[in-house]
């Protein structure tokens, strides 16, 4: 199957202000759909745990996600996530100054990258 149609790519992007800093970093959250083919369909929902985008050590990102009578909730970015996207140094066409997180569900659990070009840590189990 086609990598683009392979991929359910699901993009946050937050605008992180810094007190009085700027340029404000963009950090993207790509959630990569890795399950079967033909299996179920992977539901999610994310959501803020608030609307307050501005410092960064309290936004808070999260999803709850449902995959063959399975379900699990966590934070796909907050204060401790952030130090770990790597900036994209003007790579696929972005300005420097632009973050990205990778999260791939597969059908035995949740992975990490910090960059598309990072190996996936396993961090969760469904």
């Amino acid at each position: 199957m086609n990598y683009f149609n392979n991929i359910f790519s699901f993009i946050f992007v937050l605008n992180l202000v810094l007190a009085n800093a700027w340029p404000f970093p963009t950090y993207f959250v790509y959630i990569h759909d890795a399950l079967p083919d033909h299996s179920s369909s992977l539901t999610l929902r994310c959501q803020s745990k608030d609307n307050d985008l501005g410092y960064k050590d309290r936004t808070l990102f999260f999803c709850h996600f449902y995959w063959n009578n399975k379900d699990l909730r966590f934070d796909v970015f907050n204060k401790h996530i952030i130090d770990h996207c790597k900036g994209t140094d003007g790579d696929l066409g972005r300005e420097p100054g632009m973050y990205e997180c990778h999260w791939k569900v597969q059908e035995d659990g949740f992975y990490f990258a910090s960059s598309r070009k990072d190996e996936y840590e396993k961090k969760y189990d469904w």
